[in-house]
């Protein structure tokens, strides 16, 4: 995809400088021709070496180091718009921490605080979804600093996994996982022992596990401008997801697939709450009856959003029009069928048992229709070769 001709009026600067930072510098320099900051102490190499990235190095992450960094770039281009970008849990947080501080020049478009914290929280989630005829796994609360083992209500084999992640992911270091599958009340009444050892007190959530592998997930994103309107529609299905106990469930490669009635259903959702911003929601096909279970909510556009620029959609120029023109664009959707992925195509085809969405897996790949977020064709050969090694890693990793 060629970049339009430069704006020479936006700035934007990303939080962070992992591999889920490089496809939203991408997304803006296809979108407006436009180099792109990366806030961080440090960054993968394909964010080094990149003709579209500059690296602003922050001492830390901490909201002062953030501040003088993000303050610094905007005094430095006091005659345009600075887009501020923050796109996981932590960096969302300090941007809503220093958005007071900044420059007005600075634009930090966040969806409505008050909203982020409900969405994130899953029981608050389910009770949403439930209240807008939306479906979800049977669940069962577990108040864990009650020190209570009450049986499960929920059927073995389970799923157990925070309510609220934010609270929860202090403990990955010291090797807790992002979802526990659990086939016994022995196995989950140690999980409770060895939380409240650990000194976690919050809420676990015990769901029904919904059968059938990856390519049962779905994935959603929108963005609702800042009149309310759903401007942009896109979905996939999930061909493989990442299986690494803290990354469990994030999708590494995906088939493009409209799906209009889901989007009719969740932008009913997003409306009647007053959700303004991205909203990216994960569901699973229940294999028994053919429904779609809402999963997560998640209130950003999700570390896998160039499967929308992949599909002709670029999230970045729905952001720009709405944010810094107060434009108001009519309802984009990507209707056509794309491979984006983050792993080898040959890898992604070992693990494909669905047919159906095997044949449009090779239909892509014959068509060339493949998107590789980390392999920006316009971007230096040391970028290019930085994301393939990532890419092959993933050899290694499954």
């Amino acid at each position: 995809m060629k970049p339009m001709m430069p704006r020479t009026d936006i700035v934007p600067v990303i939080l962070g400088g992992d591999w889920s930072s490089y496809p939203l510098a991408r997304e803006f320099f296809e979108a407006f021709g436009v180099h792109s900051y990366c806030v961080s102490p440090d960054a993968i190499d394909a964010i080094k070496k990149s003709r579209f990235i500059e690296m602003a190095h922050s001492a830390d992450t901490s909201e002062a180091s953030v501040l003088a960094t993000v303050t610094a770039i905007a005094r430095d281009h006091a005659g345009q718009t600075v887009v501020l970008m923050a796109n996981t849990d932590d960096r969302v947080k300090v941007a809503e921490a220093i958005r007071a501080q900044l420059p007005a020049n600075v634009e930090c478009p966040l969806p409505p605080h008050d909203l982020t914290e409900r969405v994130s929280d899953k029981i608050a989630f389910a009770e949403l979804c439930a209240e807008y005829g939306l479906d979800t796994p049977a669940t069962q609360v577990v108040h864990v600093g009650d020190g209570a083992s009450e049986p499960s209500s929920v059927p073995f084999p389970l799923v157990a996994k925070p309510a609220v992640s934010s609270e929860y992911a202090h403990l990955y270091a010291q090797g807790f996982k992002k979802v526990y599958f659990i086939q016994t009340q022995d196995e989950l009444d140690q999980l409770w022992g060895d939380l409240r050892a650990a000194g976690f007190t919050g809420d676990f959530l015990v769901q029904e596990l919904i059968p059938g592998d990856d390519t049962y997930m779905d994935s959603i994103t929108m963005y609702v401008d800042s009149a309310g309107d759903v401007t942009l529609c896109a979905s996939a299905q999930v061909v493989l997801e990442d299986h690494a106990p803290t990354l469990f469930g994030n999708p590494v490669a995906m088939v493009t697939t409209p799906m209009p009635e889901l989007w009719e259903k969740t932008a009913q959702m997003l409306q009647g709450i007053g959700w303004r911003g991205f909203a990216n929601i994960d569901l699973k096909r229940d294999p028994r009856t053919g429904k779609q279970m809402f999963m997560d909510f998640n209130p950003r556009i999700g570390a896998n959003s160039y499967y929308l620029a992949a599909g002709g959609a670029n999230p970045m120029y729905a952001l720009v029009r709405d944010v810094v023109d107060h434009a108001h664009e009519p309802r984009k959707t990507v209707e056509n069928s794309v491979l984006y992925t983050r792993i080898p195509v040959r890898l992604g085809r070992r693990y494909l048992t669905d047919e159906g969405l095997k044949k449009r897996f090779e239909a892509a790949v014959s068509a060339g229709k493949v998107y590789r977020p980390l392999r920006c064709p316009q971007d230096s050969v040391g970028a290019r070769l930085a994301g393939m090694l990532m890419e092959l890693n993933f050899y290694r990793k499954f």
